[in-house]
C-alpha cells in the first residue's frame, strides 16, 4: 500500500492515469481472480460515504483513515462504497474510488457505482480500484450489467449480502 504522502501526491498531481494505475494495481493484487461482483437484491451491505465537493483532500483522508482503524480485525466490514454529491464531475469521481481502493486496503470490497454518472464511468471505476458495480435495478438488466463488466475484462459474479458469489458468468 501506498503512503499516505505518495496518495496525497497522486491526487494533487491529477495524473488521473497513474491514480488509477496505482489503485487497480492493488485491486488485482486484492482480487486476482479478476471477478467483479454486483447483486440483484437490495444492498445494505456497504459501508458508505458521500463525499462533498467542498471536502478536501485532508478531509477526505481522514473519513477513510476513520474506516481503515474501524475496519481493521472486524469481519463485518466487506465493502465500501465511495459517493460524491451529485454537482461532482466524473473526474472527482473517478479520483474517489482510486483514493478508497488505495487506502481501504483493509476493506476487501470497493464498490463502483453506475447509477450517478451511467454505465461507461460504472465500468471505468473497475480500472480505479472498484471490483463491485452493487444492485441491479429496474434501469439496467442484470445481462446488461453482466456485459459491461465482461465489456471491462472481468468476469462478473452475482452476490450475495455477504459477498458469496455463484456461478453465473
Amino acid at each position: 500500500m501506498p503512503t499516505r504522502q505518495q496518495v496525497v501526491d497522486l491526487w494533487n498531481s491529477d495524473d488521473l492515469v497513474a491514480l488509477g494505475m496505482h489503485a487497480d494495481a492493488l485491486r488485482k493484487r486484492l482480487h486476482p481472480e479478476g471477478i467483479v461482483t454486483y447483486t440483484v437484491a437490495r444492498d445494505e451491505s456497504c459501508l458508505e460515504h458521500v463525499f462533498k465537493r467542498t471536502d478536501g483532500l485532508d478531509e477526505r483522508v481522514q473519513v477513510l483513515e476513520r474506516l481503515r482503524r474501524g475496519a481493521e480485525g472486524v469481519e463485518e466490514f466487506q465493502a465500501f462504497r465511495p459517493l460524491v454529491e451529485a454537482s461532482a464531475t466524473g473526474m472527482e469521481y473517478m479520483k474517489t474510488v482510486a483514493l478508497s481502493r488505495l487506502l481501504l486496503d483493509n476493506i476487501p470490497h470497493i464498490q463502483g457505482t453506475w447509477t450517478l454518472f451511467g454505465l461507461k464511468l460504472g465500468q471505468l471505476s473497475l480500472r480505479f480500484g472498484a471490483n463491485d458495480l452493487g444492485v441491479v435495478d429496474g434501469n439496467v438488466s442484470e445481462e446488461e450489467l453482466r456485459r459491461v463488466i465482461r465489456d471491462a475484462g472481468f468476469v462478473p459474479k452475482q452476490r450475495d449480502a455477504l459477498f458469496r458469489t455463484n456461478s453465473i458468468a
